[in-house]
Parts: C-alpha cells; sequence; structure tokens
C-alpha cells in the first residue's frame, strides 16, 4: 500500500510537472523563437494580413523572426494557428464579429467568426497581451523585450454591438480601425442617413407629380414623401432593387426620412398616423412594405425629431433596423440619470421592446464648435452601458469626424474600447492613455478636466450640441473660470517643457481653451474681455489682439484642424470672420450702454447679457446662442433710455433671420417716443415684406426713419412677431422665434 501511494505521490507530482510546464507559453526567449504562424491552405486576405502583422509586431517587440506555413506542413507542438486550421476544433459560439484567443497546451489559437472577426484577435492579441497600443493613428506604443512569455488563456470575444462607428477622424486609418474593432459606414452602408430624396428625389419627380410628396398645411411639399401613394413606394422599391444590386457587397440599406419637417397630413397618411399613434407610424409602416421585397437585407430607418416615439400597434418587421437619434438631449449629466432626459429614456424603452435590431445615433461633440470645450467625459461610459443594458444592438457615435476637435485622441480611444466591451475598464484605459500621451502633464490634464466637469455640474447649466462658448451663457465658462483653467494648462505645459510631442499634445487641448476666449472677446464687445475699446468718441481693436487671433489660426493651420463646426467652417472661413470683425468694428450710437426696460420680457432659454445685450455694441455674428435676446412666440416690446433728452431721427434694430431654428423676422416694426414715459408718441414704423423660404442665416438690419428729428429721451421698439410658423417649417409644439442682437439709436 506504502509503494503503491509512493507511486500515485510520483504521478502526481510528475502530472504537476507536466500541468506546470503547459502552464506557460515560451513564445520568445532571448530573441529567438522556436514557433511558428500557421494559415488555413486557403487562406483568404484577411487571414493573411492577420499572420503577416502578428509576424511584424514580434519582430518589432523581441527581434525575433517567425516563420508563416501553411497547415499542409507536418504539425509541431510550437504553432501559432491563425484562422479556422485543421488543427483546429471550433467549439466556441461566436456572435458578429466574435474571436477566441486560447492556448491549448503550447500552442496559441486565434479564430474568429469570420475572417475579419480573426484580424481583430490579432490586434487584441497585441493589445491586451503584448502590452502593443495604438492610441492614435499615429501615436503607437510597443514594447521592447528580448523575452515573450504567455500564460494559459481561453479569451472568447464576442461584441456587444453589431455596429460600432465612432466618427472622429483616425476612423479613416485603417490599422487604428482594425485595432479598435471599429467599421466604417462607406464599408458598412449601401444608403444611409436621410435618404427619402436620394431613393425618389424631388428634382426628377416634384413638377410633375407633386403628389408623391407631402401634403403641408393643404399644399405639396418636397419635404417628404407621401407614403400612402403606391408610386412612391414602387418607385422608391425599384430604385433601391437597383442600389442593392449594385453594391451586393453591402449589409445595410437606410429607408429614412429627410433631414427637417413637414410630414404628409393627407386624408391616407393622417389615417394611418392615426392608426398608430403617431407619423412614426407611417414610416414604419411604409419601410415594412419595403423590406418585404428584401427578406435578405438589413433595412434600416431612422427615429428622428417627428418620428423619434415609438408607434403604437405595429412593429419593425426582423429585417428593419430602427435608429434612434439622441439629437436634442443635455451632454451634462448621463442620460440615466439626467431629468432632462426623461422623455429620451422613455422612446428608447418603448422602441427596444419592439425592435430587435435597434441602433443609436449620439452625439459627443459641440457641432457648432468642435473646439468648443464640451466636458462629457464623464457619461461616455454610462451612455454606452445604458444603450447596452436596454439591447441596443448597433451605435454610430458621431465626433468631429475628419477634424481634430476638443479631446479628440482621447475621446475617440475611449469610445472605441467601449463600443466593443461597454464593461472595460475605462478608468485603467483613460490612464493608459494619459499616461502615455501626455507623458508628465496627464496629472494636470485630468485635472482640467475633471474642474470643468465640476464647474459644469455646480453651473446646473446644459449642455448642448448647438451650444457655444459665450460666457454668460455657459457660467461654467465665465472668464474668471477660464483663468484658473489656464493656470492649469499652465502647470501641464511646465511639466513637458523637454518633452516635445507631450508638449505638442498639450498645446492642442489648450487650443480649445484659446477658442473659447476668442468667441468670448466677440460675446464681450466694448466690455472687460472684449475685443474693442473705446477711444474718445471712437472706437479701436484691444492692443495685441489681431496678433492673439494671428497665432491662434497659425496654430489651427499647423496642428490639422480642417473645420470648426459641422457646417464646414475652416480656419481660412474663421480668418475671414475676424477680418470682417475688425472692419466692422463695434456699434456706436446715441443708445450704446444705455438701459433697456423689457415691457414684453424676453425668453429665459437664451440669457446672453440680459436687457443690456440690446444696447451693447455688439454685433450677433449670425450665432442665436450669444449677443442676441429671443422673443419665443411673443411680440417684442422695450423701452430704451437714453438717460436726457436726444435729437433722434433713425432707429435701427438687428433681426436673426434663422429659418432652420424658427427664427424669423418680424412682421411689422413701430418705433414710439417719450420724453416723459408716460406718453407715447408713434415716430415711425417698417411693415416687412412677405416671407419665403429661406435657410441662409443672416442678420438684417432694419432701419426705421423717423418722418422728423424728434426730441426724446425714452424709445419704445415693438416688433410683431409672427402668429404662426410658416407652412414651410410648421411643426407641432413649435413657436416662432424673434431674435435681436443690438437697436441702434441714430
Amino acid at each position: 500500500m506504502d509503494m503503491l501511494r509512493q507511486k500515485i505521490g510520483l504521478i502526481i507530482i510528475a502530472f504537476a510537472m507536466l500541468t506546470k510546464s503547459y502552464a506557460q507559453m515560451n513564445l520568445v526567449i532571448n530573441s529567438k523563437s522556436d514557433y511558428k504562424i500557421i494559415l488555413p491552405k486557403h487562406a483568404g486576405i484577411s487571414e493573411n494580413k492577420a499572420a503577416e502583422i502578428l509576424k511584424y509586431y514580434l519582430e518589432k517587440i523581441s527581434n525575433a523572426a517567425l516563420t508563416i506555413e501553411t497547415d499542409v506542413e507536418q504539425a509541431s507542438n510550437l504553432e501559432i494557428c491563425i484562422g479556422k486550421t485543421n488543427r483546429t476544433s471550433v467549439k466556441e459560439e461566436f456572435l458578429t464579429d466574435g474571436f477566441v484567443i486560447k492556448t491549448i497546451g503550447q500552442k496559441l489559437f486565434i479564430y474568429g467568426n469570420s475572417e475579419k472577426a480573426t484580424l481583430y484577435g490579432i490586434y487584441h492579441f497585441l493589445d491586451q497581451y503584448l502590452g502593443c497600443k495604438k492610441y492614435t493613428a499615429d501615436f503607437s506604443f510597443i514594447p521592447q523585450q528580448s523575452t515573450i512569455k504567455l500564460p494559459p488563456i481561453n479569451d472568447l470575444q464576442n461584441p456587444q454591438f453589431h455596429f460600432r462607428q465612432v466618427y472622429y477622424p483616425d476612423q479613416y486609418n485603417e490599422e487604428y480601425r482594425n485595432w479598435h474593432k471599429l467599421q466604417l459606414l462607406e464599408d458598412e452602408w449601401g444608403l444611409w442617413g436621410h435618404t427619402f430624396d436620394k431613393l425618389v428625389p424631388a428634382k426628377k419627380y416634384f413638377k410633375d407629380h407633386p403628389e408623391y410628396y407631402a401634403l403641408v398645411n393643404g399644399e405639396r411639399k418636397a419635404t417628404q414623401l407621401c407614403l400612402s401613394n403606391q408610386n412612391v413606394y414602387q418607385i422608391l422599391v425599384q430604385n433601391l432593387k437597383e442600389e442593392i444590386h449594385n453594391h451586393p457587397e453591402k449589409k445595410y440599406w437606410s429607408v429614412s426620412q429627410n433631414d427637417g419637417f413637414g410630414y404628409c397630413t393627407c386624408s391616407s397618411c393622417a389615417a394611418v398616423d392615426k392608426k398608430y399613434g403617431g407619423p412614426q407610424g407611417s414610416i414604419i409602416n411604409f419601410v415594412n412594405n419595403v423590406a418585404a421585397n428584401f427578406p435578405d437585407q438589413r433595412i434600416s430607418t431612422l427615429a428622428y425629431l417627428y418620428s423619434k416615439h415609438p408607434p403604437v400597434g405595429i412593429k419593425p418587421r426582423k429585417n428593419v433596423s430602427v435608429m434612434l437619434s439622441t439629437i436634442d438631449l443635455d451632454r451634462s449629466k448621463p442620460i440615466e440619470t439626467n431629468p432632462k432626459t426623461n422623455g429620451f429614456r422613455n422612446d428608447l424603452a418603448g422602441w427596444s421592446a419592439i425592435s430587435k435590431n435597434l441602433m443609436i445615433w449620439d452625439y459627443v461633440v459641440q457641432f457648432t464648435n468642435y473646439l468648443s470645450p464640451f466636458p462629457n467625459q464623464n457619461s461616455l461610459k454610462e451612455n454606452i452601458e445604458f444603450f447596452a443594458r436596454n439591447k441596443v444592438a448597433g451605435i454610430f457615435i458621431q465626433g468631429s469626424e475628419v477634424t481634430i476637435g476638443e479631446f479628440t485622441a482621447l475621446k475617440s480611444y475611449l469610445l472605441a474600447k467601449l463600443s466593443w466591451n461597454p464593461n472595460v475598464n475605462i478608468d485603467i484605459e483613460k490612464q493608459n492613455f494619459m499616461t502615455a500621451y501626455y507623458g508628465k502633464a496627464a496629472p494636470f490634464i485630468e485635472e482640467y478636466e475633471k474642474t470643468m466637469e465640476q464647474e459644469l455640474v455646480a453651473s446646473k447649466r446644459i449642455l448642448d450640441i448647438y451650444g457655444d462658448p459665450s460666457a454668460e451663457w455657459n457660467t461654467w465658462l465665465k472668464p474668471e473660470q477660464i483663468e484658473k483653467y489656464s493656470d492649469i494648462l499652465d502647470k501641464a505645459e511646465q511639466a513637458v517643457h523637454n518633452e516635445p510631442l507631450s508638449s505638442h499634445h498639450v498645446l492642442i487641448e489648450r487650443l480649445s481653451l484659446e477658442y473659447a476666449v476668442l468667441q468670448q472677446a466677440r460675446f464681450y464687445g466694448l466690455e472687460k474681455h472684449g475685443v474693442f475699446v473705446v477711444d474718445g468718441k471712437n472706437w479701436k481693436i484691444r492692443p495685441g489682439f489681431e496678433k492673439k487671433v494671428e497665432r491662434f489660426i497659425a496654430a489651427l493651420k499647423n496642428n490639422g484642424i480642417k473645420q470648426l463646426t459641422e457646417d464646414g467652417v475652416t480656419f481660412d472661413d474663421y480668418a475671414s470672420e475676424w477680418n470682417k470683425i475688425f472692419k466692422d468694428g463695434p456699434l456706436l450710437h446715441l443708445a450704446t450702454g444705455k438701459t433697456v426696460k423689457a415691457i414684453s420680457e424676453p425668453d429665459t432659454e437664451y440669457l446672453s447679457k440680459g436687457l443690456r445685450t440690446l444696447t451693447d455694441g455688439s454685433r450677433g455674428y449670425n450665432n442665436f446662442q450669444y449677443n442676441y435676446l429671443g422673443w419665443l412666440g411673443k411680440d417684442m416690446e422695450v423701452i430704451i433710455d437714453l438717460g436726457s433728452i436726444q435729437n433722434v431721427r433713425k432707429v435701427i434694430t438687428g433681426f436673426l433671420n434663422d429659418q432652420r431654428h424658427w427664427v424669423f423676422l418680424p412682421n411689422k416694426i413701430s418705433i414710439y417716443t417719450s420724453t416723459d414715459r408716460k406718453t407715447y408718441q408713434l415716430a415711425g414704423e417698417s411693415i416687412q415684406p412677405e416671407l419665403s423660404e429661406n435657410y441662409d442665416k443672416e442678420t438684417c438690419r432694419l432701419a426705421v426713419d423717423f418722418k422728423k428729428i424728434t426730441n426724446t429721451r425714452y424709445i419704445k421698439v415693438k416688433a410683431i412677431n409672427l402668429q404662426k410658423l410658416p407652412e414651410w417649417r410648421d411643426y407641432p409644439n413649435r413657436k416662432p422665434w424673434i431674435f435681436v442682437d443690438e437697436i441702434e439709436v441714430y
């Protein structure tokens, strides 16, 4: 018995030693490797690429050169098998793009649900097990070590979302995209976004067949399609069939409303809307019918603006994917805990309950100012986790696309990680990135970002993708706060003043704060922190300010910042804006700096400088976010006190025309004068021409000339708002705006 126990003990020891020896793979020892990379005999393009990439990086890391062979060669124990070789026994359950990395004995296997998934597996292996990092398209880290040993691995990776795009510049770098397992619209979608007009183009059909298009306030408009018209259905199906035939490799086909409003209210469409709970019901009904013609294709449609609410009594077909937009949400807090996003949460839950192919179109930058400080990093992970919990199947995260903006490199990297795995330890990933990218400045960059987030939360202001870094609107960006943020960045710059690359990365982040300072200089105008100063009865540009703008624009050019807004404003456009500002100067007149009282109070959504906005001498520069006061759905009526009796001959009022945002010129302007603030006399008025559809933004300085020079102290200005929205911009629960930037008195 003792001898048997001794033999069993020896067997156990031997087995333990054998197990221990197999527990660790000695992939490279002293820059030498006995391993071979094995591919399937009929390996495809992506599998061959995967093998070459692995060979390249192993040699870069350790200086060990491995050979690549196919599985027709004699098998050995020391192999890295890429793809589904004849050595591979697939037992895993893969989702789209899923892959596995595992060791069996001394062999390493990396294969996926597809060739592309296998390529993703190689990059994941390099990142997670060999310590290589792809932080940006042109900033990577490859460790240097002569020995590579691997522990036992059994890592099955399946993505949370079957479609993942992070819409930042690095998406166009193929290795960055594959490294982070991202996709491109151009590769996946045959038709994307707003496609009604692409599939039934108004330029081709509207003149002869206006009935194909939406009936809006009794008139046919090319805003949207008439979804109950059978000819529309047949034309769209035929055109979509041709598109699919021409591009059979594409996976998704958008059949979606045009951008904007104006859906059809004809009796047939209205009946479907009533049956299914609104215009979204007509869309789903129509898209379902279209999708029935293409059972093997994924047909996508938008839940956007007037179609954002889930329908009642109808569900999308199995091959219909709904993409829900987050366009109008406040970004200052995570969606799940923000009281202002309750409506969206209800919409998401409703769509999730009826669709297994729900996608999200999310936004993570300020579209109107890509460079503007936009402290939303605290919500990135929570929002994507929230989408995952609500069974979202795909995400399109819209950043600044082709240009650098605020924290572009960091946000792109973090969002890429979260898109694959919302549960990733993002704190570790963020810390690794910041340490590598900013060097010794990393703690200060983190302090800068967190301080701004804290100030935003404390301000209780919203964070809007159509916002602007104007001072008194974004109270977390007042000059006092900016000075505090700037002090932190000073420390960051000092920490890396001898490290050119890290210093360059800090400089890029500083441009965001510098941009805010320049935008606010426009806002403040003649006031402290403004671009102008009064010199006697005249004005001049603040000393040194032209050079400041010149340096900033040069920095934009030198750092790859191609455009500043979603609309495509380039640094050349920005330079032209400043040249015009310097040339035009402020508005100096009898009422500059004088007191204003509101008879009709302006709306509190856009406060600007309060009533002093109307006499501060600052132009609005076609942006209602600042230097404008707004009246929503009511007339504007204010009184200006000139301080003493003056000779007045004319009043000019600057009104914004921005119909895309429901901002219109008034119907009529009336000017009244008084010497005692009790009795007013009509001094003149101007009736505006009938409105026409126009989506160009412009400030119209509308003059009312008096019949004669009038001695007055008080001037009452009344502007009559539209009674209702014009038919081309009519939308439920919307009202017309009047926005005023300055009332000039001469």
